[in-house]
């Protein structure tokens, strides 16, 4: 499943996010790093400053940006609350298309 990572109020400066609300397929660890690294920019907060908010020290930080996929996801839920952003999870065809009750229901399918 794809994680969807929402940003309702934040004003993204990359090329891939022109708007204010953004929505970003993450589908690795690298991508999941690189997109914490993203917000924690956006934020103005260095590894550290990052790290005191939610019980982290900078190392732990730099590995979680770095794509470690051996993270605590309770560290994970930490440090996606302060960078105010959450995670959605949708179910994903096999042609990488997201599933709906709709598609479901006609093709016999059960949630």
């Amino acid at each position: 499943m794809p994680l969807w990572w929402c940003c309702g109020q934040t004003e993204v400066k990359s090329q891939v996010y022109l708007e204010k609300t953004m929505q970003q397929i993450i589908v690795s660890p690298m991508a999941l790093g690189a997109m914490l690294k993203e917000l924690r920019k956006q934020k103005g907060l260095t590894q550290t400053a990052l790290g005191k908010r939610v019980g982290l020290d900078q190392k732990r930080v730099s590995l979680m940006e770095n794509g470690n996929p051996n993270i605590r996801v309770d560290s994970l839920f930490r440090l996606l609350s302060a960078l105010e952003v959450g995670m959605v999870l949708e179910p994903k065809a096999i042609d990488g298309t997201a599933l709906t009750q709709e598609s479901q229901e006609k093709n016999g399918d059960e949630w």
